[in-house]
Order: C-alpha cells, then sequence, then structure tokens
C-alpha cells in the first residue's frame, strides 16, 4: 500500500472530522477532493459533505468577525485600501447580494467580506447571502470532482503539498502572533513608579526657576496687606 493509499484510508477512517479541519483553512479544494472521495466510497456524504459546509462557514464567519471588530487595524491596510475602491463601487449597485455573487470570483471574496464586516452588515443578513453563494457553488465542485475520481491519483502529489502548506501556514502565523505580541510589549510606555518620582520630575525645572526669583521686600509685602 502506497504513501495515497494510507492517505485515502486514513480519509475513510477519520472523514468528517479531517474534513471539518481541512475546510476550516480551504474552503474550494476539499469540495473537489470530496467529490472525488464520494466516487470511490471513501466518504460518507452525509457527514463529510455538511462538515465541510460547516468549516466553511467557519472560515467566513471569522474573516468577517475580523473586519466587525478590528475596524481600525483593517482599515490601515494596504491591502484593504487598494481593493476598498472597487469593492465599494459594486457594492453600492448590489448591496449584500455581493457576498453571494464573490465566491467563484477569485481574488474577491476576502475583500467582500471584509468590506461588509466595516459596513457593520448583522450577522443574520450576512449568513443569509454568504450561504445563497456558497450551497450552488461547492455543489457544482463536488460534481465535477465525482466526475475526476479515475484522475485523482494524477494529483496526488499536489494534494500533499497542498497539507504541507497548511501545517506550514499554521505554524507561520503562530510564530508571528507571538512575535506582534512581544513588539507590541516593547512599544508600550513604563507606566509611572508608584512613589511618585516621575510625577515629581517636571515640577523641578519650576521649583528652581522659583528659587532663582527674588524675595519681596517685607514692606512691600505690608503694604499690599
Amino acid at each position: 500500500m502506497d504513501q495515497f493509499d494510507q492517505l485515502l484510508e486514513f480519509l475513510k477512517a477519520y472523514g468528517a472530522p479531517m474534513v471539518l479541519l481541512w475546510s476550516i483553512f480551504e474552503t474550494d479544494l476539499i469540495f473537489l477532493v470530496i467529490g472525488a472521495l464520494l466516487h470511490g466510497g471513501y466518504l460518507n456524504p452525509f457527514t463529510c459533505f455538511p462538515a465541510a459546509i460547516l468549516g466553511a462557514l467557519l472560515h467566513d464567519v471569522a474573516v468577517f468577525w475580523l473586519a466587525k471588530n478590528r475596524a481600525a487595524w483593517v482599515r490601515r491596510r494596504a491591502v484593504y485600501q487598494k481593493f476598498s475602491p472597487a469593492i465599494e463601487k459594486v457594492a453600492n449597485k448590489l448591496g449584500p447580494i455581493q457576498l453571494a455573487l464573490c465566491r467563484p470570483l477569485y481574488g474577491t471574496r476576502y475583500p467582500t467580506i471584509i468590506f461588509w464586516g466595516l459596513q457593520n452588515l448583522s450577522y443574520p443578513r450576512f449568513f443569509a447571502a454568504i450561504c445563497t453563494g456558497m450551497f450552488p457553488w461547492v455543489t457544482l465542485l463536488g460534481v465535477i470532482g465525482y466526475s475526476l475520481w479515475n484522475h485523482l491519483r494524477e494529483f496526488d502529489d499536489r494534494l500533499y503539498q497542498f497539507k504541507n502548506w497548511i501545517f506550514g501556514g499554521i505554524i507561520v502565523a503562530i510564530i508571528m502572533y507571538f512575535v506582534a505580541r512581544k513588539f507590541r510589549r516593547n512599544a508600550v510606555p513604563p507606566a509611572p513608579s508608584e512613589s511618585g518620582h516621575d510625577l515629581q520630575a517636571p515640577l523641578e525645572p519650576i521649583q528652581q526657576e522659583q528659587q532663582k526669583q527674588p524675595a519681596q521686600p517685607d514692606s512691600v509685602v505690608h503694604k499690599a496687606s
């Protein structure tokens, strides 16, 4: 049994959990693979297909949540500033239905989801629009994958490469997260000490100036009184 046969047996044993995990990180190729493996009888369509749809929805919701709750950070990104004028132009014509139409158009799904997250679109409307576009698209991919079963072995090297890219991307993302936290901590100015010396330090030049000024004579003080 070669590595490809071992992979198929592994997917057959742990189909739904592996499909769910895979679809969280990649939301298109997984449906082609599911369609092909359904043809070969390695996956259960009643568990794996819904699991893949759930993972793809979780992926899109995570992007949408990031845009809704980290709007200032997202708007400062150069990538968003580059794509936002074109996305906004289409959004003004189509409205939230743009979320349903962007999935087949390569390179437009992420900017579109982020744009509508920044517009503070409600979650029910987001789910309605994203599911309207997702179900026909993933069904089409599954049908195409079903017809590719006889050619699946021709893509086994690409599947292994994709698996390596997934785990490599996870490791890189974790490293970047901790590096960003470290730099953020170093950028925070130190808090003033509890003893109050830091608060008194700016007053020292003022006190020195007051000491340099000559004292007023007593006569001036009595007249003022």
